[in-house]
């Protein structure tokens, strides 16, 4: 058996209480499509926001490595040079 969903509920109950009692099967029929068809339409463009947002966030995250990289490469000589400096001075 199918468990209903509640934007199922909801959409049959708006679609009562737009057309009332005296609509036919087919403009019922029409309205419910129509709205079902709105509710995947708004979920699939919600997808798309979440996946386009989640593509930012991981681009900022690997411009950042990226950043990162470049600054600790840039002083990894001057660290060596320090670190040859003290070992030879000790010795």
């Amino acid at each position: 058996m199918k468990k209903k969903l509640g934007t199922d509920e909801v959409i049959e109950t708006l679609v009562a209480a737009m057309l009332g009692t005296d609509a036919s099967a087919r403009e019922k029929h029409f309205c419910l499509e129509n709205l079902r068809n709105l509710v995947r339409l708004a979920k699939a463009e919600q997808m798309t926001e979440i996946q386009a947002s989640v593509r930012k966030v991981s681009g900022l995250l690997d411009a950042r490595r990226r950043t990162k990289a470049v600054l600790l490469a840039q002083r990894l000589p001057r660290a060596l040079e320090e670190a040859q400096q003290q070992f030879e001075f000790k010795h």
